[in-house]
């Protein structure tokens, strides 16, 4: 009934969700660790990278996009499908065609994520729902959200990371790195920041006090605050 105790409660709940977060980091800080922690807790979360194969499948208008800009080198002859991990060493070397790529695929990765966001709030809209980006920055895109919340590590721990999980040498996961903006300046502008350096433990820590402060609404997700989780 309108005015009564649960009716309040309901809004409540819906007002707490209402605010739109989301998670990203850089190549081998940790973030999908993060990402499947917050999962655990019961966030739902959005994946950009899975958002982004559902773009690039044969056929759709992004995949279109990519063969008149690439044409049919990128691309299994047999099926049609994108080759990411050829393509993704090619545009480490061209920066001009990394912008065209990125223009011709991100507005269908987030025409995708948008739709399941909203599928997520009708459903369930007091579980709160998360867009996991890895290139929020990059493109451009933490003024459409109200947290941005930040999996950090230096960038001499992202080098030897992704030189031992990528088998390259760790010149080249320095030029890999250098496609994204630095670690140091994307802190300075997250709401939130997960430090990963460490181990496991530590990160699992700062995870469940973020997820408390997300569940107690401390108001973490207020745009131009930025803080550290500790």
């Amino acid at each position: 009934m309108p005015g009564s105790k649960s009716s309040g409660a309901k809004a409540e709940t819906l007002r707490r969700w209402a605010g739109r977060i989301a998670l990203t980091g850089g190549i081998a800080s940790g973030k999908s660790t993060v990402s499947r922690m917050l999962a655990e807790k019961g966030a739902v979360v959005l994946d950009a990278d899975e958002a982004a194969r559902r773009a690039v499948r044969p056929g759709q208008p992004a995949w279109v996009k990519l063969r008149e800009i690439l044409g049919p080198e990128f691309f299994d002859p047999s099926t049609g499908e994108l080759q990411r991990r050829k393509l993704r060493e090619r545009i480490i070397r061209d920066e001009a065609l990394r912008s065209q790529v990125n223009a011709a695929v991100h507005p269908a990765v987030l025409e995708i994520m948008e739709a399941a966001w909203r599928e997520c709030r009708e459903r369930e809209p007091t579980r709160p729902v998360i867009f996991d980006i890895p290139l929020l920055y990059e493109a451009n895109l933490e003024e459409a959200f109200d947290c941005v919340i930040l999996v950090y590590a230096d960038a001499e721990t992202q080098v030897v990371r992704l030189s031992r999980r990528d088998g390259v040498s760790l010149e080249e996961a320095r030029r890999t790195l250098g496609m994204q903006l630095s670690m140091e300046w994307k802190r300075r502008r997250a709401h939130v920041v997960i430090d990963n350096s460490g181990d496991a433990e530590n990160t699992r820590r700062q995870v469940d006090a973020l997820w408390e402060r997300l569940i107690q609404k401390e108001g973490i997700c207020r745009k131009n605050t930025p803080t550290t989780s500790s």
